[in-house]
């Protein structure tokens, strides 16, 4: 699961500035250009009748991203599905790892992809958008029972008008991990859910240091303008983007001006590092106790408990807030192509892939909460189990909010949004262009959205 979620990871969180992702995110595509079916059999292909004429078995396809060992906890999981469902076997295809969106997208193309298969919200939207995805959206309509299971809202993003073309199985949740030692040591008490920006970047100045010449920020991250739209949203404003997965605007508000003011500050007293600061090594660094609070996705938390020294004390909060509780947090889930000929059958698969699955396989790997809430509870039971409540509360805490926003642009045309924001962000938050020159970059970003349309 640590390969998927780095993978997942790098694309959701680099997609950012650089286009999608996700990460992650999410879809692991890549430059190869090849189309390999991987040895797959026609998608939903059905076994020949028992010996004694009983009736035929439906075989249903899958295709992760996972590693080998992850791979076979997965099915070692399925196992339990298949005793449950004797008229269904479940097969594993082999996992192209490399340029796996790539390859995915070849088969597709060729009619070739497995009943199943890993994505994240890019690689669906865009693969949903020419057709290729089956639309389950009538399944999910007559069994309202199961969908009420999921976090409200999460599903959302997996739709393209009336149709929804997969679901989501694993969340990111995205917040700060800090020391608490550090805050002792600075007469600071840790922060809770609920905290407020004031405290935030006040605890960021009182944490900062430059001792002996070594410079040690109070906060080290680089918000970008879907973080900093947290602030806005929060305080009243509007967000950057106005839709997660179909943006028809961007907008510079005055509270995501005033949330970009005090970031800017920030950096300029040396509370916080500059945008062009290498944050390769950070959690190297958090490990060693020298990064008061740093901004991560949950992930991060797998390894801290199995790698961090036994005497760093960590702790986690969600993004503080202004006036009302804002989150981002993303997916990656199934989808299943158009061409699939046992629907009935492989909606039953993927039912279980996004819930008991996850229950059966969390607790050995808990790097994500589920999308799905009766499986997430075996991912909070767990950090809970290894010593972080906390840390699970913060988590279910982003997944209750009633206000989710976009990390980055997931539509096609982000490749070509994406540099202007390149050109622009940075230089506002280290001070060397206005912040009028955000509305410029919103209206370079909004003629892109408009060219989409």
């Amino acid at each position: 699961m640590k390969q998927v979620v780095t993978k997942w990871i790098s694309v959701l969180l680099a997609a950012v500035l650089a286009a999608a992702a996700l990460t992650a995110c999410g879809d692991g595509s890549g430059s190869d250009s090849s189309g390999s079916a991987g040895g797959s059999s026609p998608s939903g292909s059905q076994e020949a009748s028992d010996a004694g004429g009983g009736k035929q078995k439906v075989e249903v396809t899958i295709m992760t991203w996972e590693s080998t060992e992850m791979n076979n906890r997965i099915m070692d999981a399925m196992k339990k599905f298949e005793q449950d469902h004797p008229d269904i076997t479940v097969k594993l295809l082999p996992t192209p790892i490399n340029n796996y969106g790539v390859k995915v997208n070849g088969m597709l193309t060729a009619k070739q992809a497995p009943d199943l298969f890993m994505t994240g919200n890019d690689m669906m939207l865009d693969n949903g958008a020419k057709g290729l995805l089956y639309d389950w959206s009538a399944k999910a309509s007559s069994d309202s029972a199961f969908m009420d299971g999921f976090y409200s809202g999460v599903v959302d993003s997996w739709h393209i008008g009336d149709k929804l073309f997969g679901l989501p199985g694993l969340l990111n949740t995205y917040g700060i991990f800090y020391n608490k030692k550090l805050f002792q040591d600075a007469g600071l008490a840790e922060p809770k859910i609920g905290w407020t920006y004031d405290e935030f970047f006040s605890d960021m100045q009182k944490l900062s240091s430059s001792k002996g010449g070594v410079q040690q920020f109070g906060y080290y991250a680089t918000p970008d303008p879907f973080i900093a739209s947290l602030y806005a949203a929060s305080a009243g404003g509007a967000p950057f983007a106005d839709s997660i997965t179909n943006p028809t605007k961007v907008e510079i508000s005055p509270q995501f001006v005033e949330g970009v003011e005090k970031y800017k500050a920030a950096i300029a007293a040396g509370y916080m590092n500059p945008p062009n600061y290498d944050l390769s090594n950070v959690m190297s660094s958090f490990k060693e106790s020298k990064v008061p609070m740093t901004f991560q996705g949950q992930w991060v938390a797998d390894d801290l408990i199995r790698t961090a020294p036994q005497d760093l004390q960590w702790g986690f909060v969600p993004m503080p807030v202004v006036q009302s509780q804002a989150e981002i947090y993303d997916a990656v889930g199934w989808c299943s192509p158009a061409t699939i000929q046992n629907p009935d059958a492989v909606w039953e698969v993927l039912k279980y892939l996004v819930s008991d699955m996850y229950k059966e396989v969390l607790p050995q790997t808990p790097v994500a909460p589920a999308a799905y809430k009766d499986a997430a509870d075996a991912y909070f039971q767990t950090l809970t189990k290894d010593g972080h409540p906390e840390l699970g509360e913060g988590i279910n805490h982003i997944l209750q909010s009633p206000k989710i926003l976009p990390i980055r642009f997931l539509t096609t045309w982000a490749g070509k949004a994406n540099p202007f924001i390149d050109a622009t962000w940075r230089n506002v938050l280290s001070g060397k262009a206005d912040p009028s020159e955000l509305n410029k970059m919103a209206d370079k970003i909004n003629q892109v959205i408009q060219q989409a349309q």
